[in-house]
């Protein structure tokens, strides 16, 4: 086990952060915690010296890279985190030069990346275990490309004299002339996880790093590191070449390329999004941020694409989604009437806002429609829960516009079918039901409605299975967001306080179930409603 010292003043934070993360997991174990860094160096001098500390860099009595330097001056081994706000850019430039491994920003640390950082420091430690280290620097090129290009790109701590000197000395394949980013999103991530069975992402990342480099050295062209899950950033330099069709066939080259091999080992498909082309080392984060542009128009011309953001054209766009939304004129025809002119009236109001290219705004409206109330009216309670739960779920794994548009199709032909006919149920899951309707907002059991029905729990469990096509807690969960659909609309209480009347005692959870049984969080649905086509809610959406 390595041994890990956690240096925090706030209390909450440090104990937190040492309670909450599965430590054993890393191979790691908590030996010591400071609340300040007299406390930590005297505990690194007179104890067990930890292999890991992770330590924040403002703190009474000794700060965090008072701490750093002293360690520093002891031994190179140490595995250094930085705990930090945002207002610390400047300090953490100053720890970076003293070796530090990675850090974490404490108001927007996630779980995983928690994990993403330990993993890297177990990598690192690794490593250290069998190079050795040398000033602090960490031996293993990869880590150390990554931190240096992603540090610069996205955070600007390193200036452009250090970056330079960086890519200098790792020999890296990049020049500051004409250069362009490319954004590789792989396509359907969730089932490349299950596929790989990575939950975290961990094995794909390391394994689809290993083939991208290895190719990129095939065409002495570029380097390129993930960033986030799903993607890897590429960065390409074209000194040699003037010509700007030339560049563009030698990317499009490159990155068929790529394509053709992922395709034919692991059966995925990769999207790139690839930016404009500038000069000087400066320019790689605008570069960068006009690779996500590019790449996020798959959502409309779908995936396994090269989508260059030159060749962007919103006029297109937009027609383009006002033809895929014409197709649905023949299946609303078959609805009722009310529900025909409801629908039609959202859709209108839609393409009359002015945001037809943005895609959150599109997703939005497909969220709408399926709780369009009036298109639902014929069928009963619990197959308006199933359904409208079930398309939920499966649009928020849409990743381009023809598969909402399929998703939001199938839901109508179900809906169509399905109109005006009443499942009978059994008398017991009758009952049930009613007991569930009644008493949602109260902590209910399936233990006990077995009682009050004079059955065995087990036997309950399979007639719910058998009837509903839903166990009793997924049944029991979708009439509450159904409930707290409805109260959101018809009222003006607060998230926190929909969540309490309709039965869930974590606000959170409630948020994320929310947004996994409609594709948005809880206020985002009120405005859905009320606030039409604004663009208001989408940053909290996300």
């Amino acid at each position: 086990m390595f041994n890990v010292m956690i240096v925090e003043d706030e209390m909450l934070v440090r104990l937190g952060f040492k309670n909450s993360v599965q430590w054993d997991n890393y191979g790691m174990t908590v030996c010591a915690d400071a609340a300040n860094g007299r406390e930590a160096w005297e505990y690194y001098t007179n104890s067990v010296r930890p292999d890991v500390i992770i330590t924040d860099l403002r703190m009474p009595i000794m700060g965090g890279i008072e701490l750093i330097k002293k360690i520093r001056e002891q031994d190179a081994q140490t595995r250094i985190v930085i705990l930090s706000c945002m207002e610390d850019f400047d300090l953490i430039r100053q720890a970076m030069q003293l070796g530090i491994s990675s850090y974490i920003l404490k108001l927007t640390m996630t779980e995983e990346e928690i994990h993403n950082v330990l993993m890297r420091v177990r990598e690192e430690l690794g490593t250290q275990m069998t190079l050795g280290t040398s000033k602090g620097i960490i031996r293993n090129p990869d880590l150390l490309k990554e931190n240096i290009i992603k540090n610069f790109v996205f955070y600007h701590l390193y200036s452009k004299d250090e970056f330079v000197h960086h890519i200098d000395q790792l020999k890296l394949r990049l020049n500051p002339e004409r250069l362009i980013v490319a954004m590789m999103e792989i396509d359907h991530f969730e089932l490349v996880q299950t596929k790989f069975n990575d939950e975290k992402g961990e094995l794909i990342r390391v394994t689809f790093l290993n083939v991208l480099n290895e190719l990129l050295v095939q065409s002495q062209r570029g380097e390129v590191v993930s960033d986030e899950d799903k993607r890897y950033l590429f960065i390409f330099s074209f000194r040699d070449i003037a010509s700007e069709y030339q560049i563009r066939e030698e990317m499009i080259g490159i990155m068929t390329q790529i394509q053709k091999v992922l395709g034919r080992f692991f059966n995925i498909s990769a999207t790139f999004g690839v930016s404009g082309m500038k000069s000087g080392y400066a320019s790689l984060h605008t570069l960068y941020k006009e690779s996500e542009r590019a790449v996020a128009q798959k959502f409309f011309y779908g995936t396994e694409r090269l989508l260059f953001l030159s060749d962007g054209d919103t006029d297109a766009t937009e027609e383009l989604v006002r033809r895929k939304l014409q197709q649905f004129h023949e299946k609303w025809s078959m609805i009722e009437e009310a529900a025909q002119k409801d629908v039609e009236a959202i859709v209108q109001s839609f393409l009359t806002s002015g945001r037809l290219s943005h895609e959150q705004d599109i997703r939005k409206l497909f969220v709408r429609l399926l709780h369009c109330p009036s298109v639902t009216a014929s069928l009963s309670e619990s197959e308006v829960t199933s359904l409208v739960s079930a398309y939920g779920e499966e649009m928020q794994k849409c990743e381009t516009l023809d598969e909402a548009a399929t998703a939001y199709s199938k839901f109508l032909t179900e809906i169509i079918s399905r109109g005006g006919i009443k499942k009978q149920l059994s008398k017991d899951i009758a009952r049930s039901v009613r007991f569930i309707q009644d008493r949602f907002h109260e902590d209910i059991s399936l233990q006990q409605i077995a009682q009050y029905l004079e059955l065995t729990p087990n036997y309950l469990s399979v007639l719910f299975k058998k009837e509903l096509q839903m166990n009793f807690s997924e049944y029991l969960n979708r009439i509450r967001l159904e409930k707290a659909k409805e109260l959101l609309l018809g009222t003006n209480l607060r998230s926190y306080e929909v969540a309490q009347q309709v039965g869930f005692t974590d606000d959170s959870y409630f948020s994320r179930a929310f947004k996994k049984h409609t594709g948005v969080r809880p206020n985002g649905f009120r405005r859905l409603w009320i606030n039409d086509w604004t663009g208001t809610a989408e940053a909290e959406d996300k």
